[in-house]
């Protein structure tokens, strides 16, 4: 009894929303609602990320790693809150959303190997001292 209660309210409020957008409608030109979407980004190749035999980097790609680390800080700031709103069910989900945005976002950047390349480029080649200057020409301060 409770379910047809639930429909039949829902059915309400939809029918009341598309009166209200009716009556908005029938003063334009038109006579339509028009809704803007934003533009989507086509998705970007991902290459399988095999390591280089040495972890030296050039300023071209310490500088492109430095634009995908920004990126990824942004990136991180607006899903977390997603996240932390996400029901249970909704987390897993928003979480494999997230790796494709990341992996995505580093692509664009320029790390074809997506966020693989940018992990080995953290753990490995800025751990390696002859990189110090390369990242500093890059704006990193490594310690």
């Amino acid at each position: 009894m409770s379910k047809k209660i639930l429909a039949i309210s829902l059915l309400a409020i939809a029918s009341f929303f598309v009166s209200c957008l009716d009556s908005k409608g029938s003063d334009s030109q038109s006579g339509s609602t028009q809704v803007i979407v934003p533009k989507s980004q086509p998705i970007v190749t991902v290459l399988p990320f095999t390591a280089p035999a040495k972890s030296n980097i050039s300023v071209e790609k310490a500088n492109i790693y430095a634009k995908a680390s920004n990126g990824l800080v942004e990136l991180g700031v607006k899903w977390s809150e997603r996240i932390d709103n996400a029901k249970d069910f909704e987390k897993v989900q928003i979480l494999n959303a997230y790796n494709v945005a990341r992996d995505q976002l580093c692509a664009r950047a320029g790390l074809q190997g997506g966020i693989a390349e940018y992990d080995w480029i953290t753990n490995v080649a800025m751990k390696n001292p002859e990189n110090r200057a390369t990242f500093e020409k890059a704006g990193f301060k490594i310690k």
